[in-house]
Parts: C-alpha cells; structure tokens; sequence
C-alpha cells in the first residue's frame, strides 16, 4: 500500500512538472495591426485588379496572363486549339500546373 501511494504521488508530481511547461506554448503574438481597415481594402482592390490574387485548393500563386493585345476572336480561338493540341490546358488538383506530355 505504501508504494502504491508513493507511486501516485511521484506520478502526480511528474505530470505537474510536465504541464507547467506548457502554459506559455504557444507563445503570444503581437497582433497590433499597423494599417488601417481602409488600407487593406484598398489592397485587396489592387490585387483583383492586378490577378494577383489565389484561387483554387492547391494555393498555387496566381498566373499572370499576357494580354491579348489586338486579336480577333479566331485567333484566339486558334491558340486555345493549338494548346489543347497540346495538352497545356487541362488542369486539376493532381497535374496543377499543366504541364506538356
């Protein structure tokens, strides 16, 4: 009997020991912010605008995209065909991003 009391005290002593330990994890963050609500929105606008916003479940960095300048409908048309020819444009959560082959 006495050593299964000095047993339970020396266990309960351990785990005191272990959880002290834990109390200050994670430590605390500073979460002041130093932009205002209004900034961040004005950011945020910008990205749209820019695509440089993520999409997607992978969070892949957004593509940007050359513009298409003076083409006409067909030649655009065109170029889609010639990369689904391809295989540049078929894209899923296993071949992000597409790749030739």
């Amino acid at each position: 009997m006495k050593t299964l009391v000095s047993a339970l005290i020396l266990s309960a002593s351990f785990m005191g020991a272990a959880q002290a330990g834990e109390l200050d994890y994670p430590p605390p963050l500073n979460t002041q912010s130093t932009v205002t609500r209004a900034q961040v929105q004005q950011e945020l606008a910008a990205a749209r605008a820019n695509g440089e916003l993520v999409s997607g479940e992978e969070g892949y960095a957004a593509t940007a995209f050359a513009h298409a300048g003076n083409k006409t409908r067909s030649q655009v048309q065109q170029e889609l065909a010639a990369a689904n020819a391809r295989g540049l444009t078929d894209s899923g959560e296993l071949d992000y991003p597409p790749v030739q082959g």
